[in-house]
């Protein structure tokens, strides 16, 4: 609170609002120099007195006695919002040229034909030989 405001004048405040029932910007205005004060300094004091449960009405007027020329917003970064996923359709075709294309359904089985068939052969007949493993180690043992 602003120093120049002694504890006397809100015991007034206090006592005035408890008779009334609520305290109004008049009241306020009779009994604090309001001219001087800025609207954070007004905001304690209305707390204050809401704390000790004297209501306070205000009305727009009080909320700004001192109007001061707002200083210019400070830019910041500016908050790009997330495309939409349309939007990332585009994108994601505008790069396709830029990555490495998937094989197509037509041409993948003649990709996979040079070195794929060798290597389904491979592991069919290693399983095959595991198989056949493991039906002679089960006959031996008599299980």
């Amino acid at each position: 609170m602003q120093p120049a405001l002694d504890s006397s004048t809100l015991d007034r405040l206090i006592a005035l609002g408890r008779e009334q029932g609520h305290l109004t910007n008049q009241d306020l205005e009779a009994n604090l120099p309001i001219a001087s004060m800025s609207a954070e300094e007004i905001a304690l004091i209305v707390v204050h007195l809401e704390e000790t449960g004297v209501p306070v009405e205000l009305d727009d007027s009080l909320a700004s006695p001192n109007p001061k020329p707002n200083p210019a917003p400070v830019r910041s970064a500016e908050i790009i919002p997330f495309p939409d996923r349309a939007a990332a359709a585009r994108v994601k075709r505008r790069n396709a040229p830029l990555q490495k294309a998937s094989p197509t359904a037509s041409e993948a089985p003649k990709a996979a034909q040079p070195g794929g068939r060798a290597t389904h052969w491979a592991v069919a007949i290693s399983g095959l030989l595991v198989l056949v493993l493991l039906v002679g180690l089960v006959m031996m043992l008599g299980v």
